[in-house]
C-alpha cells in the first residue's frame, strides 16, 4: 500500500506536470471559434473599361472571401470529393486517415502523407500557424471539434474555399477563378472547378501557368472522385477532361486582362487615395478602350517582331531548358491553341523534329517550313536549318503576312500611348511588348531621347517670335566650339548635305538638323526653354544647341501629353484616366468633372498655353510632314493627318508621335541597353508602322475629318525660293499659311522699301 501510494502521487504530479504544460503550451490563449462567425466577404476592388467591361480585379493580397450564395454546388462538391469526402459526416477529424497517414510518415521517417480534414485546414488557415509541431497540431485538432460545434458544415466549407491557396498568388476559389480564367467563380464549368479543386495539395506544383500536365492528372484525379462520390457521371468526366482550358491568365500578370494598364490605374488612385482603398471594394471606371487597347498590344507586337525580322539577325534555338520544362511549355500551347487557334503575329514554341527539309512540332501537330521561313536569317550569307539546328531544338516560330516563319523573342522594346483629345483622356496604353518579361512601364516612366520629335516645339516658338513657315533659313555648313570643348561640332543633316535656302516648313517637312539649328540659335536657346515649360517639359532639358536635335530625354507619355497642345489648339492637355471612382455601399468618392470630387487636380483643359493660330500653323506643317516628308508612311490611313518622326543618335530611339482630329497616338521603339537599333530603323521606319497599324483600328468607324481653320488664319502664294509673296515671275509657288498681319511683301514692294531704307 506504501508503494501504491507512492506511485499514485507520482502519477498525481505527471498528471498536474502534464496539465500545466498543456495549458501553458496548447490551450493557455487558444482562439475562440466564434471569431469564424466574423469573417467577412471580401470587398473586391474592380477596374472598369469605357465599354462597362471588368478588365482588372484587385483581392486583397490576391484573397477573395465569398459570400456563400456566390460558391456554386459544383466547386463544393469538386473539393469535397478530392479532398474530404467524409467531410459531412465527421466531427471534424478522420481518424482512419489520420491512422493511415501516420503509417505512412513512420515507415518514410518524414511528414509525406496528410491528414487533415476540411474543418482542420480552415483551424490552420484562420486561427494557427502552418508550423508542424506537435503543440501547434494538439491545438489544431481541439479547435476543429470546436469549430464543429459553433458552425455549420456549410459554414466550414466556405471559409475553406474562401482562404485556401491555390497557386499563382490566388488564394480563395474566387481568386483562383479570376487568375486563371479571368471570370468570376459562378462561371465556372466542371473542367474548371475540377482543375481549380485539384491545385489544393501543392499549388505551386500544380500550377496551369507552371506546370498543366501535372495540373491535368490532377484535374483527372478529381473527376475520377466526383463520379466515385456520385456527383457527376463518368460521361461528364470524361467529356470535362478533354475539354480545352480557357485559361487567359499569365505567370507574372495577376487579376487583368492589360497589366500596363491596370499598374498604372492603381498607382493613380493610390497617390490620391492610399493604397488602403483598395481594401474597401472600389469600382474604378476608366477611360480605356478595350477595342483599341487589343489594337495597340497587336500593333507593338508586330511592330517590334518585324523590326528582329528586318534586321536578321537570329540569337539561334532556345538552349539550356530541360526536357521537362520543354515539355510543360509544349503542353501549355497545345491547350491554348485548340480553344485560341494560330493568331497573327504572336510568338509559338516548336520543338524541331527535322532539319532537312526543316520540320516542327507544335499543337499537336507537325509543321514544315520551307526555305521561304527563314530567308530573313543573314538573308546575303544565307541560313541553314541542316547545320544550325537539331532534332530537339527549342524554337519560335510566328504566322505573319507571309505565313509560318522562324521568329525569336523580340530584343527591342516599344511603348504606345493614345489620348481622346475631345475627352481629353486616355484610351490605350502599352508599356512593353510583354509584361512577363518585364513589368517596367516604359510608356510612362521611361526617359528617352527625343530625336527629332522635338522640333516642332521649336519650329511653333519661331513662329510665336515672329517667323512664319515661309521664312528662309540657309542650310550650310556651321562650326561651334566653345571654350571648354576640345573638338569642334559641326552638325549636320541625316542625308550628309546641305540644301541652302530652305523655308521654315521644308525644314520641319524633311527634319532637317542645320535648319533648325539656325533657328535655335536665332530665336534663343533661354526663351525656348521657357516656351517648352508650356508644354510640360521640365528642367532637366539641355541648355545648349543640341536641344534642336532632341538630345533631351522625355517619357512617351510626357512627349505625346505636349502634341496634344497643337491638336487641341494651344489648350493645355491634362488627360485622366481614371473618370470616376465608387465605393461599395458609400457611392461615388471621385470624378473627373462634377460635385463629388474630393481629391484630385482641377481640370486645366480650358487654360490657353499658346494662341490657336501658331497651333494651327505647327499642325498644317506637320500634316505636310506626313504628306511630302518623313512621315510619308502614315498616308497609307487615307485620311487627314499630322505627325512627326524622331530618331535619335546611332538609331537608338524611334518615335512617331501624330494625331488626328479626333485621336492622338504616341510610338516609341528602342533598346532598354541603349543599343542601336539597326541599320536605317528610323523613326519612320521603326515607328510609323505601329502608329499606322493602331490608328487604322482607332479611326475605323470615324468620319473622315480634316483640321478645322481657325480665326485669324490666312492664306497666300509663296515663292518658295524666296519666301516672299509670288509674282507672275516665281517658279516654284505654293499656299502657305500665316497669322494674320503677318503676310511677308511681295518681291518687288520689299526691294523697294529696302531702297528707301537705303536712301533714309
Amino acid at each position: 500500500m506504501k508503494w501504491l501510494k507512492i506511485m499514485l502521487g507520482a502519477l498525481f504530479v505527471i498528471c498536474l506536470v502534464v496539465a500545466a504544460w498543456a495549458y501553458w503550451n496548447i490551450f493557455r490563449g487558444l482562439p475562440s471559434a466564434q471569431e469564424l462567425k466574423g469573417i467577412e466577404a471580401t470587398r473586391l476592388s474592380r477596374v472598369i473599361a469605357s465599354d462597362g467591361s471588368v478588365i482588372a480585379y484587385y483581392p486583397p493580397q490576391g484573397m477573395i472571401v465569398l459570400p456563400k450564395e456566390a460558391i456554386p454546388d459544383l466547386i463544393k462538391q469538386a473539393f469535397v470529393a478530392a479532398e474530404d469526402a467524409t467531410f459531412y459526416t465527421h466531427a471534424g477529424l478522420d481518424l482512419r486517415r489520420i491512422f493511415s497517414a501516420l503509417i505512412t510518415d513512420i515507415r518514410a521517417a518524414s511528414y509525406v502523407q496528410g491528414a487533415s480534414t476540411i474543418t482542420q485546414q480552415v483551424v490552420r488557415s484562420y486561427l494557427l500557424t502552418r508550423k508542424k509541431t506537435i503543440p501547434r497540431k494538439i491545438r489544431e485538432i481541439v479547435l476543429a471539434l470546436r469549430i464543429e460545434k459553433a458552425l455549420s458544415k456549410e459554414e466550414i466549407l466556405n471559409l475553406y474555399l474562401g482562404r485556401i491557396y491555390l497557386g499563382s498568388g490566388a488564394y480563395g476559389v474566387g481568386a483562383a477563378s479570376l487568375r486563371y480564367f479571368g471570370k468570376e467563380c459562378r462561371e465556372l464549368n466542371l473542367a474548371e472547378a475540377s482543375l481549380i479543386a485539384g491545385l489544393a495539395p501543392a499549388p505551386a506544383r500544380y500550377s496551369p501557368l507552371n506546370d498543366l500536365p501535372a495540373a491535368k492528372r490532377r484535374q483527372w484525379y478529381v473527376l475520377t472522385r466526383m463520379t466515385q462520390e456520385g456527383f457527376i457521371s463518368e460521361t461528364e468526366a470524361a467529356d470535362a477532361f478533354q475539354e480545352p482550358l480557357r485559361i487567359t491568365g499569365e505567370s507574372v500578370a495577376k487579376f487583368t486582362r492589360y497589366p500596363y494598364v491596370t499598374d498604372y490605374v492603381r498607382t493613380q488612385v493610390a497617390q490620391r487615395f492610399g493604397e488602403t482603398i483598395f481594401d474597401k471594394g472600389i469600382s474604378i471606371q476608366t477611360s480605356i478602350s478595350p477595342q483599341l487597347q487589343d489594337a495597340a498590344i497587336a500593333a507593338v507586337g508586330r511592330g517590334t517582331i518585324d523590326l528582329e525580322l528586318r534586321q536578321g539577325v537570329y540569337r539561334g534555338p532556345e538552349r539550356g531548358l530541360s526536357e521537362t520544362k520543354k515539355q510543360q511549355l509544349l503542353a501549355f500551347q497545345a491547350n491554348q491553341l485548340a480553344w485560341k487557334g494560330l493568331e497573327a503575329y504572336q510568338l509559338y514554341w516548336a520543338e524541331v523534329r527535322q532539319s532537312a527539309p526543316l520540320k516542327v512540332y507544335m499543337g499537336d501537330t507537325t509543321r514544315e517550313l520551307g526555305p521561304e521561313a527563314y530567308a530573313w536569317i543573314n538573308p546575303k550569307g544565307g541560313y541553314d536549318p541542316a547545320v544550325e539546328l537539331k532534332p530537339g531544338d527549342l524554337v519560335r516560330t510566328c504566322q505573319t503576312a507571309d505565313g509560318l516563319v522562324l521568329a525569336q523573342e523580340p530584343g527591342v522594346q516599344a511603348a504606345l500611348v493614345a489620348f481622346n483629345l475631345d475627352q481629353s483622356c486616355v484610351t490605350a496604353l502599352v508599356g512593353g511588348v510583354d509584361y512577363s518579361r518585364s513589368q517596367f512601364n516604359r510608356a510612362v516612366s521611361a526617359r528617352r531621347q527625343s530625336g527629332s520629335a522635338i522640333k516642332p516645339f521649336i519650329y511653333a516658338a519661331a513662329i510665336d517670335k515672329g517667323l512664319t513657315p515661309a521664312t528662309i533659313i540657309f542650310d550650310t555648313p556651321m562650326t561651334y566650339q566653345e571654350e571648354e570643348d576640345e573638338e569642334a561640332w559641326k552638325p549636320k543633316n541625316y542625308e550628309d548635305r546641305f540644301y541652302g535656302p530652305t523655308s521654315l516648313r521644308t525644314g520641319l517637312v524633311l527634319s532637317r538638323n542645320v535648319v533648325t539649328i539656325k533657328i535655335l540659335k536665332k530665336i534663343g536657346i533661354g526663351y525656348t526653354l521657357n516656351y517648352l515649360k508650356r508644354f510640360g517639359f521640365g528642367d532637366d532639358l539641355p541648355r545648349d544647341l543640341s536641344l534642336a536635335l532632341g538630345s533631351g530625354s522625355v517619357s512617351p507619355y510626357d512627349l505625346a501629353r505636349a502634341y496634344a497642345g497643337f491638336a487641341t489648339y494651344g489648350r493645355r492637355f491634362e488627360p485622366e484616366i481614371v473618370q470616376f471612382i465608387n465605393q461599395e455601399n458609400v457611392g461615388p468618392i471621385y470624378t473627373v468633372r462634377g460635385n463629388q470630387v474630393l481629391e484630385g487636380r482641377p481640370q486645366a483643359a480650358e487654360e490657353r498655353i499658346i494662341s490657336e493660330q501658331t497651333a494651327y500653323i505647327t499642325t498644317n506643317m506637320l500634316a505636310d510632314v506626313v504628306q511630302n516628308g518623313t512621315g510619308w508612311r502614315v498616308r497609307a490611313l487615307k485620311r487627314p493627318m499630322a505627325g512627326k518622326t524622331g530618331t535619335s543618335d546611332d538609331n537608338r530611339d524611334a518615335w512617331f508621335i501624330g494625331y488626328s482630329p479626333a485621336i492622338l497616338c504616341g510610338v516609341w521603339v528602342g533598346y532598354d541597353n541603349m543599343l542601336p537599333l539597326g541599320e536605317n530603323e528610323t523613326g519612320s521606319r521603326a515607328a510609323s508602322p505601329i502608329f499606322v497599324d493602331f490608328m487604322q483600328e482607332a479611326h475605323r468607324d470615324l468620319p473622315v475629318m480634316d483640321f478645322p481653320v481657325p480665326v485669324g488664319i490666312v492664306f497666300a502664294r509663296i515663292d518658295t525660293q524666296t519666301g516672299q509673296l509670288a509674282t507672275p515671275s516665281s517658279r516654284e509657288v505654293r499656299f502657305e499659311c500665316f497669322k494674320d498681319g503677318t503676310l511677308p511683301l511681295s518681291q518687288e514692294r520689299s526691294s523697294d522699301e529696302l531702297l528707301l531704307k537705303e536712301v533714309y
